[in-house]
């Protein structure tokens, strides 16, 4: 396969605490250097004190509309489904996957994506997701984000997928033994060039474990194609005290 290198811009950052209640820090969705016709839209801010009204514990409950993409501005977040006893719902400093459950790597709900104003003879998509985890967990059963495309159900697994940074939050006691939990920043890359007609509306899904939360999310395209696994740099810790951060690539192919 010819592969053309998809570069991200990252900066060098200093995170005063590893506990953010927005999307900041290392962990934040970061600009993407992308050439053809191009788009970003991102929620910087999934609170429900910039969302209110949006659920409450334990999450069942209904979304009264789908939450805008306050970056870009045209792109929806929708609840798909509720998990196993709660659901998604803005919570004081993220979207919080609630429920009574104790029990480990537990859904949580789906939540998606949908953009009906793609850019341009779109061949690239990129969603970046930046969630906390639960007991080691934060993305069900280790599973990706799924897209789908014209209004309809394929649920296209993405072509490369990366664990892109990740900030030191604390422990806990696992059956294993004390075991750190991580905020990370997920990567989804979907190569659509094949796709022989027009695509004029995207959708991607991803399911959250309980008692996980989902700080924000950046979704990019491109008219260029980009077949290159997102990179990505080496594990970091985050000091409470703040620390520097240098970033070394490596790729890893889904």
């Amino acid at each position: 396969m010819n592969k053309q290198t998809l570069t991200l811009i990252l900066s060098t950052v200093v995170v005063a605490s590893a506990h953010a209640q927005t999307a900041t820090g290392i962990t934040a969705p970061t600009a993407l250097s992308l050439g053809g016709v191009t788009q970003t839209d991102g929620w910087t801010d999934v609170s429900a004190v910039a969302n209110p009204g949006y659920g409450a514990f334990p999450g069942t409950g209904a979304w009264p509309s789908a939450m805008q993409s306050n970056v870009g501005g045209d792109v929806r977040l929708v609840k798909v489904s509720n998990g196993t006893g709660g659901g998604p719902y803005a919570a004081s400093g993220s979207i919080y996957y609630g429920g009574f459950s104790s029990t480990i790597n537990n859904n949580g709900g789906t939540l998606a994506v949908q953009d009906s104003t793609v850019a341009a003879n779109l061949k690239t998509v990129v969603l970046q997701i930046q969630i906390g985890e639960a007991w080691t967990y934060d993305l069900w059963n280790d599973a990706g984000a799924v897209l789908s495309y014209n209004g309809g159900s394929q649920s296209v697994t993405a072509n490369f997928r990366s664990l892109f940074a990740k900030e030191f939050v604390g422990t806990v006691a696992m059956p294993t033994g004390q075991e750190d939990i991580f905020k990370n920043l997920h990567a989804f890359q979907w190569d659509l060039s094949s796709i022989a007609e027009p695509i004029t509306d995207i959708s991607i899904s991803f399911t959250g474990v309980q008692h996980a939360q989902l700080y924000g999310l950046q979704l990019d395209q491109s008219s260029q194609v980009y077949t290159d696994a997102v990179p990505e740099p080496a594990t970091m810790t985050v000091l409470a005290f703040g620390a520097m951060a240098a970033f070394a690539r490596r790729r890893k192919k889904n």
